[in-house]
């Protein structure tokens, strides 16, 4: 897909490309718009995803900002985790060496940086938003983050699983914890599995979970997202439900434990108004932030995705570009 030309000659690009990572990993990721870009914006997928930056929104092309799109651990052509090493801690090295590899900082660099997800996407995100600057020194560098169908951190908000409801209480919810061997996430794999055998079959599920139950407003914003950015059929990303309860349990350090300087950064949190499992997910993290936005659309879990230009103009606002 085209990219809007810039003044820069660094290179762009929109291809999945693959990293080498220290660990003897390997990272996937897509990227676009100029290398030397003073503004960069990373958005970390959800479940069923991956990294695609091949069409950035309008607001990204308007300011000649760095799209980048890592694809998580486990996902796509990325590495799993290593054994012995925890999803949170391998987010944050995952995206040190991304940055490291795209954008080398000189000492006297004004980078500019927001971080941003969707639905379980939330989960890295907050997590590189929080890092310690010792373990992440581009976090000195993070003006803003954007929260879309937020998921709480779960060893913080203990009420989590209120109104969940009962497809993800089952998912994400206590027994994802209680059970040992991890046996009900094993059950869900072998459930899903059926549902996403081949192209057709995940079509025909995603359709059914996502577009089945929209009301005819959500049903009118979605045909008016897809005539402006062109998408003919799919090109949603799925729900990102589900997952591993136990990595998202530990995945975020303390936020009412940040410092003055991660406290001061706007977050900026869009969630549908029918999104009702994360709703209550979605307070506590209104309440818990100290710098943020709110912004709330008719519709379920996807319907902030159909405003995606509206919520980056808020964040880059929020954040002061």
């Amino acid at each position: 897909m085209a990219i809007i030309s810039t003044t820069s000659t660094a290179p762009t690009s929109s291809m999945e490309e693959v990293l080498k990572l220290p660990d003897g990993r390997t990272l996937a990721y897509s990227h676009s718009g100029p290398s030397d870009s003073k503004l960069v914006l990373i958005w970390f997928h959800g479940l069923f995803s991956v990294g695609d930056a091949a069409n950035p929104p309008k607001p990204i092309r308007e300011r000649n900002a760095l799209f980048i799109a890592p694809t998580l651990p486990g996902w796509g052509n990325t590495s799993p985790t290593l054994p012995g090493k925890t999803f949170a801690e391998t987010v944050v090295s995952d995206t040190l060496a991304l940055l490291e590899h795209l954008r080398p900082q000189p000492s006297n660099d004004s980078l500019r940086i927001y971080v941003a997800g969707g639905s379980f996407g939330t989960v890295p995100t907050q997590i590189v938003f929080g890092a310690p600057y010792d373990r992440f020194p581009y976090g000195r560098h993070i003006v803003g983050m954007l929260l879309m169908a937020p998921f709480s951190p779960f060893r913080e908000d203990v009420n989590y699983r209120k109104g969940l409801c009962w497809r993800d209480w089952i998912s994400v919810g206590p027994l994802t914890r209680i059970v040992p061997g991890r046996m009900v996430q094993r059950l869900m794999k072998s459930a899903l599995a059926g549902k996403v055998r081949d192209v057709a079959s995940a079509e025909a599920f995603l359709q059914k979970e996502f577009f089945a139950d929209m009301d005819e407003e959500e049903k009118a914003r979605y045909a008016a997202w897809r005539e402006r950015t062109g998408e003919r059929g799919g090109g949603v990303p799925a729900k990102d439900g589900g997952g591993d309860g136990e990595e998202r349990e530990r995945v975020v350090g303390g936020i009412k434990e940040f410092d003055e300087e991660h406290a001061r950064k706007p977050v900026v949190l869009a969630l549908g108004r029918g999104d009702t499992s994360l709703r209550g997910m979605a307070k506590f993290l209104q309440e818990s932030y100290k710098n943020v936005r709110v912004e709330e659309y008719e519709g379920g879990h996807l319907a902030s995705a159909w405003s995606m230009d509206e919520v980056l103009e808020e964040m880059f606002t929020a954040g002061g570009d």
